[in-house]
């Protein structure tokens, strides 16, 4: 196991692999909740068909994507805390795993005839933001 250092709090991170790739973490919480957080870069936010991730942003389309298959995993270790966090940046997005059940809110589209997978979308409006640090 790894640990995520965080000044003064230390977090348990169990990460999640599907062959040599790793997706993400489940993170032991201080207070003993998990929650999974999926490693993303900011490039990789779905844009929804605009030009720019401002543009989306701007036009609410902007989402977060997460496999269907890890979504099912998590849910059925009793994880309620889903979330990515960007590589580039080191913000976290969370959000409750019923936004990403609830197909009002999550669309689905599927990637798997070009070698991906299902995935569930949820717009960054559902998604609770803690900024990462900035270097100037």
């Amino acid at each position: 196991m790894k640990t995520l250092r965080s000044k003064p709090k230390k977090y348990e991170v169990r990460l999640v692999k599907k062959g040599r790739r790793t997706y993400g973490g489940i993170i032991k919480l201080v207070d003993g909740r998990q929650c999974y957080l999926a490693f993303r870069n900011l490039s990789e936010i779905y844009r929804s068909g605009e030009k720019t991730i401002s543009a989306a942003i701007d036009a609410g389309t902007a989402c977060w994507a997460l496999d269907v298959d890890t979504l099912t995993q998590m849910r059925a270790l009793g994880i309620n805390l889903v979330g990515v966090l960007v590589r580039d940046t080191g913000d976290v997005y969370l959000t409750k795993m019923e936004h990403f059940q609830d197909f009002s809110k999550a669309k689905v589209l599927d990637y798997q005839r070009r070698g991906g997978s299902l995935q569930r979308y949820l717009p960054l409006q559902w998604f609770m933001r803690k900024g990462g640090k900035v270097a100037l």
